[in-house]
């Protein structure tokens, strides 16, 4: 499997870079697209469908390749796979259920391969990534290759999209669904984050919005354990931003910590929304600031794939959360090119309100303030 990367500013440059990439010869079936909402896609996918280019398309907040970081621009990752070895499939949340739509692309996946991997995006930041999740994993076996990110909107509270060549959803799932007897998938979800302080208990909740943390008010134990300050003058406002980029780190059974960003706080009752539902019983620690380290575990993931489980790439994909790029700043342009330096293949992602993958030693989870990364290789 061959495949090239291609950046630019405007449907204009991409439909140039296009030209002079097939015009060698190359024959791409397959077009990740990662495109600012500021840009029209129409054109972008006017002219893959004329090409016979299938499309998995998403809006972002940020989008990069093998050739940096940006925003506003358009993105696209082209591969020469063979169509007997992918199905794309899409699906609005029409029932209000993306639990449904999870179980939906799950099907579709058994009906296609006997292994089917799974890339898949949502759109629309209020449906919980982990409904889609779970609905996927009621069908397929826990085990079972999940990567990558929900759609962004430049942060500019608009609406997210996930689209193909002739759909496109503002409130739904798309996945990309691989048969991984063809096509080895290899990837982690990493957050790096360093856990901070005694071990707490949440112990009243409502889907991602936490009441009580050890049966204190939560904001309260925040304040206490962060420093955060929350400006009290704009209680009348309603719902404030938490202000705070230090995820909760939520622990599991086994394998590592599911990240949990804290998002909004409601001054009436104290309660903090996360980015993904919680449970009541949970325990979890704060995260301490960001340092070189967390982008060095990042890198390390990469480097230890490639070493014991994928020798080699064809390409790669990334879906780093928003959260990161705010908390690390410039580093996070570094853990994301360094990634792809390990592999040094022709690279793709985009920043994400959220990620899908698997942490080391775990199962596949719906994340928050992760770097979520896949390397594809034809057998």
């Amino acid at each position: 499997m061959k495949a090239k990367s291609i950046k630019g500013k405007s449907p204009e440059e991409i439909t140039s870079f296009l030209s002079a990439c097939i015009s060698d010869g190359f024959k791409p079936t397959l077009a990740f697209v990662f495109i600012s909402i500021e840009q029209d896609r129409k054109p972008i996918i006017s002219i893959l469908d004329k090409e016979e280019i299938a499309i998995f398309g998403a809006t972002t907040v940020g989008e990069f390749t093998e050739g940096g970081v940006d925003t506003g621009s358009i993105v696209l990752l082209l591969l020469d796979i063979n169509p007997d070895t992918f199905k794309i499939a899409i699906r609005d949340h029409t029932d209000g259920s993306a639990i449904n739509s999870g179980r939906y692309i799950g099907n579709v996946g058994l009906a296609a391969y006997d292994q089917p991997a799974f890339i898949i995006s949502g759109s629309n930041i209020n449906t919980p990534g982990e409904f889609i999740m779970k609905g996927l994993l009621e069908v397929v076996d826990e085990k079972t290759a999940v990567m990558g990110g929900m759609a962004g909107d430049d942060n500019q509270s608009s609406r997210s999209c996930v689209f193909t060549n002739n759909q496109e959803s503002y409130q739904g799932v798309l996945a990309l669904i691989i048969d991984e007897k063809k096509i080895t998938l290899a990837g982690e979800a990493v957050s790096g984050w360093k856990a901070a302080g005694t071990e707490k208990t949440i112990t009243q909740c409502e889907g991602p919005w936490i009441q009580t943390i050890d049966d204190k008010p939560a904001m309260q134990v925040i304040k206490k354990y962060t420093g955060i300050e929350i400006n009290d003058s704009e209680h009348g406002l309603g719902l404030l931003h938490a202000e705070t980029t230090f995820p909760i780190q939520i622990q599991q059974e086994r394998g590592g910590p599911v990240m949990r960003p804290l998002l909004f706080y409601n001054p009436k009752d104290d309660s903090i929304m996360c980015g993904g539902s919680v449970s009541k019983g949970s325990r979890f620690h704060f995260s301490l600031p960001p340092d070189f380290e967390v982008v060095d575990s990042v890198i390390a993931s990469a480097k230890e794939i490639r070493k014991n489980i994928l020798s080699d790439a064809d390409a790669v994909l990334i879906f780093s959360c928003i959260g990161r790029h705010v908390s690390l700043g410039p580093l996070a342009s570094s853990e994301v090119l360094g990634i792809q330096q390990i592999w040094e293949k022709p690279m793709a992602g985009f920043f994400s309100m959220g990620e899908f993958g698997k942490v080391k030693d775990g199962n596949t989870q719906f994340h928050g303030t992760t770097i979520s990364w896949v390397a594809l290789k034809e057998k």
